[in-house]
């Protein structure tokens, strides 16, 4: 595996966005919600679901509530397959929105309900260094079941082509995504008109999309600031759930020679790593590691752990890495803190068939208040179950970031 460091960038999809909390899980009360997101789904009674729900096709137009329940989306959920979910605007604006089954691992009720319209956009031009173009979105909040895309038709044509996906606070833009722009025909007249499409980890408000050209002096200015911006944003939703119930514990990196990570009732098989056959494509990830909450909250660091956290926070910066077809995002992990002589330990839960991290780099769950622990997020989005159960794509982005408040300092919105 080759690690090529990529220089001292944190890629922040503001919440979602982008660490699923991995090491938050253990046997206290208060931290048994913060890694078991899918507890409530899992522990769920027979009457909570529905045994006739007819199962989503791939194409679905949504009710006019926009909710898809959790019974539907249990219909989807694994399978390796795009799903569709279509509707109209107040305004008149048509979308979809696409999911992966694949990445659907703890259904959860999806309000899939989008509104559009031009209301305060004048100001959020300004704020973006009067961009030419811009289209306040506003979603329903929920927890994300998966990663999702939203596509907007416009009715009209945005002369773009570099369209920014932000939220705005207090007077500054953040940008959660780059919108890609399509341009399609529609009526006898073969108007054109703007197609645009992007990522959504972050629910629960107004969004906004602020287009221009990139051969003005405004636009390139807008991008940056709003880049700038979200540098120093955290983001999205989700965790590392799995909890610490008992699974014997293992050790990775400075202080053992070898990794024995350990199966519990001997299920290990989770823990698979494809990266010894040559044969296979090695496909890359970007990768980091940081603890930047904990300097925010040093008077509750333990006193023996101040040594394991580093002055700038990062114990990986973000790296280019390499792996291969069916790798999870916890094989990387193992691997990465292996080569890099970092510290790891994690342990096997049988009751979520998964892998829990309880520590990196000597730091682990509670080191840093009652609410700390490790999170990851893949994307922007914080996955709602364990990352032995995320199977990594080419090009992901994956942050394990250590929280000490539950994920909500780190922009885990499952937990607003």
């Amino acid at each position: 595996m080759r690690i090529k460091k990529k220089g001292l960038v944190l890629w922040l999809a503001l919440f979602l966005g982008v660490s699923s909390l991995s090491g938050c899980g253990g046997g206290d009360d208060g931290m048994t919600q913060l890694s078991e997101k899918g507890a409530e789904i899992l522990n769920s009674t027979e009457e909570d679901s529905d045994t006739d729900v007819e199962p989503l096709k791939q194409k679905t137009k949504l009710p006019e509530d926009g909710i898809i329940t959790q019974a539907q989306m249990e219909t989807i959920a694994g399978k390796d397959e795009k799903y569709y979910f279509t509707g109209k605007t107040d305004s008149g604006i048509s979308y979809k929105w696409t999911y992966n089954g694949s990445q659907i691992q703890n259904p959860v009720e999806q309000k899939l309900l989008v509104q559009c319209s031009e209301d305060g956009t004048e100001e959020v031009k300004k704020l973006a260094n009067d961009a030419p173009y811009a289209l306040k979105v506003t979603l329903e909040k929920m927890n994300l079941a998966a990663p999702a895309k939203l596509t907007l038709n416009l009715k009209e044509k945005w002369d773009a082509d570099k369209v920014l996906y932000c939220l705005e606070e207090d007077g500054k833009l953040y940008q959660l995504d780059t919108a890609k722009i399509t341009t399609r025909e529609t009526g006898k007249k073969k108007t054109e008109r703007t197609t645009l499409t992007f990522n959504v980890t972050k629910t629960g408000g107004d969004f906004y999309l602020i287009g221009g050209s990139t051969t003005g002096e405004s636009t390139d200015e807008s991008d940056d600031k709003s880049k700038g911006t979200a540098n120093n944003k955290d983001t999205q939703n989700g965790e590392n759930s799995t909890g610490s119930s008992g699974g014997q514990s293992s050790t990775d990196g400075n202080t053992s020679s070898g990794q024995t990570d350990s199966s519990g009732d001997g299920t290990g098989n989770t823990d698979t790593s494809g990266g010894d056959d040559s044969s296979d494509t090695a496909m890359t990830c970007t990768f980091s590691i940081e603890c930047s909450t904990i300097l925010n909250n040093w008077d509750d660091l333990k006193e023996s752990k101040a040594e394991f956290v580093p002055a700038d926070g990062w114990i990986l910066y973000p790296s280019e890495v390499e792996f291969y077809e069916g790798e999870t995002v916890f094989d990387v992990l193992k691997r990465v803190c292996n080569q890099a002589g970092i510290q790891m330990e994690s342990e096997w839960t049988p009751m979520y068939n998964s892998y829990y991290v309880s520590g990196i780099n000597n730091l682990y769950e509670f080191d840093c208040g009652k609410d700390s622990g490790w999170m990851y997020c893949v994307n922007g989005w914080y996955p709602n179950y364990g990352c032995s159960k995320y199977t990594l794509e080419d090009g992901d982005t994956v942050e394990w970031r250590y929280t000490c408040n539950l994920g909500r300092d780190v922009g885990d919105q499952y937990y607003d």
